[in-house]
């Protein structure tokens, strides 16, 4: 086996892993979460890794027994929400319940934005032009996640600074 397709293999080794990791997160967040939506939203985001988990598979055995990368077509879009959750103003009473959904936001937040830089640097370290593909469309998911990530944990955190007077109005 050369040296580019055991590279490779150990590139699409380390994404699977880290999909695992991610969707295992997300499951635990979303069995913690006190809210509706946003056990919808950790789920979806954990359905999202376990469909780049079985693509990233998928082209790691390919890559393994023919030596060659599938040829990557359309895949569906990350399902993170349109619409943010935490837009709604949250009575002081419900405040204490969001505390851990704020954590699982700012932890989510930082997988989603590790995995685009590793999507982003194994697509420039991959000559095959398969790979590449796969890897950029992985970046434009994982940053889908991440922007909606990143929104939900902005807006339950002003809320938060609003009600604890750290706000500066």
């Amino acid at each position: 086996m050369d040296g580019n397709r055991r590279a490779a293999l150990f590139a699409l080794d380390i994404a699977m892993q880290t999909e695992r990791d991610g969707r295992a997160f997300y499951l635990r967040a979303a069995e913690s979460t006190q809210d509706a939506q946003g056990h919808a939203l950790f789920n979806r985001l954990a359905d999202d890794e376990l469909g780049h988990l079985a693509m990233l598979d998928e082209r790691r055995k390919a890559l393994a027994e023919q030596g060659e990368w599938l040829p990557f077509g359309e895949t569906p879009h990350a399902s993170a929400p349109r619409t943010p959750i935490f837009a709604k103003r949250l009575g002081e009473g419900e405040l204490n319940v969001h505390t851990s959904d704020l954590s699982a936001l700012r932890v989510a937040y930082l997988l989603e934005k590790d995995a685009v830089e590793f999507y982003t640097r194994a697509a420039k370290h991959t000559d095959d032009a398969e790979g590449r593909k796969m890897y950029l469309a992985l970046v434009e998911m994982e940053e889908s996640h991440r922007d909606a990530l990143e929104t939900e944990y902005r807006l339950l955190s002003e809320q938060f600074k609003s009600m604890m007077g750290f706000s500066p109005f």
